[in-house]
């Protein structure tokens, strides 16, 4: 009996244990979610100051508007050189980057042949010539003969009349007679046709004197050798660019523009061209009226003198477009676009009023305006992008 009761006493002790321990961990789970549950105190919301902003007043004014556009400067003049007749290289006389003067010799050909062609026309002209003065002193001759027979006969018809001499020594004059008339007509032609004769040796023999020549490439104006593209002993023919000369003396711009910069543009005017950090005026010299059928830009080409730039640079041309007259103008940075719409933001008495406004062009820093405010109106200058209708905002000096 005494070790059951101890037991029984043991296990009691234990169950209040357990009920303890449950409680306590109740009890601090209680006061952890009282605590995670408790609010804080709450924060006090303070309103933003306004915005300040920057204000101009929208004006109508006069513009000149220019474009500017890019290109490279090319020579006035590029000649890409061919032979107008075929052989093989005999002479290379110049290098790329020799100026040479118009008529300079460049590229010489072996020529032997067209000389021996040359030399052989020429002394068929001139037996042509020779014979054609021969012709000339026979003709003399033979028309005297035929003028002697003709008395001859005259004379012969007498005496056969008188029975003086037969009727066969009549007629053997007669014969005679016809045979000097026969080649008094034939030296007549000769003489006659002789000076085509001559005209079509002459032309034989200047064709072989200029083929003579061509076989010596020569300058065909003042500037620099830029590529030379054969080598002694090298065949080439009439078809192959054998060189390249260049005329740096002025320098062009040629450009593409649109119809509306073209509009603007007379020949001859004056346009200012960049290049690198210099300024230099140049003069409009060319200018495509009708556009180019598949880009549907006109060409134009300005020319400026070459002693202070070279060719290859790049170059940009403020090209001038049509004045625009009291036009309303406001700087690019007040106008906000959303959805293809553009806005700018008016001022009146520290409240905005969000404007819908027609934009016409850009020229510069400004947008021409053509509809949707008007002259004198105050707008917000720049920094629109987070602006709202009807906000508060303080003006600042500009």
């Amino acid at each position: 009996m005494t070790d059951s009761a101890h037991l029984q006493g043991n296990t009691s002790t234990s169950r209040q244990l357990v009920a303890s321990l449950i409680a306590i961990a109740t009890a601090v789970v209680l006061v952890v979610a009282l605590v995670w549950t408790k609010k804080g105190p709450e924060a006090k919301l303070e309103e933003l100051p306004p915005l300040k902003v920057v204000l101009l007043e929208v004006q109508r004014q006069d513009l000149s508007p220019t474009e500017s556009l890019t290109g490279r400067l090319q020579p006035v003049r590029t000649a890409q050189l061919k032979f107008e007749v075929q052989g093989r290289v005999k002479e290379r006389l110049v290098e790329p980057g020799v100026f040479v003067e118009q008529g300079n010799e460049l590229i010489k050909l072996d020529a032997q042949d067209l000389q021996d062609q040359f030399i052989q026309s020429q002394s068929q002209y001139d037996i042509e010539q020779a014979g054609i003065r021969r012709d000339q002193r026979m003709l003399k001759l033979a028309k005297q003969n035929l003028e002697l027979q003709k008395a001859e006969v005259q004379r012969y018809e007498q005496l056969n009349s008188d029975s003086l001499i037969s009727a066969s020594q009549l007629d053997a004059a007669r014969q005679q007679m016809l045979t000097l008339d026969s080649q008094v007509s034939d030296l007549q032609y000769k003489v006659t046709t002789s000076k085509a004769r001559v005209a079509l040796k002459e032309s034989e023999r200047d064709l072989t004197q200029r083929n003579l020549e061509r076989a010596t490439l020569v300058a065909p104006f003042s500037g620099y050798v830029n590529e030379v593209n054969v080598e002694v002993g090298d065949y080439v023919t009439a078809t192959q660019i054998v060189a390249i000369v260049v005329d740096t003396s002025s320098l062009d711009l040629q450009l593409d523009v649109r119809g509306e910069v073209v509009a603007a543009l007379k020949l001859n005017q004056e346009i200012n061209v960049l290049v690198g950090s210099n300024t230099i005026p140049g003069k409009l010299i060319a200018l495509q009226p009708d556009p180019n059928i598949s880009t549907n830009t006109h060409a134009i080409r300005i020319r400026l003198p070459g002693d202070q730039v070279q060719s290859g640079m790049l170059a940009s041309a403020d090209v001038p477009l049509s004045q625009q007259v009291d036009v309303l103008t406001v700087p690019v940075s007040a106008v906000s676009t959303n959805a293809g719409e553009s806005f700018v933001y008016s001022y009146q008495d520290g409240v905005l009023d969000k404007l819908p406004v027609v934009v016409s062009n850009r020229v510069g820093s400004k947008y021409i305006i053509a509809s949707g405010v008007e002259a004198g109106v105050q707008i917000v200058a720049r920094d629109v992008a987070g602006l709202k209708d009807g906000q508060r905002v303080i003006a600042e000096a500009n």
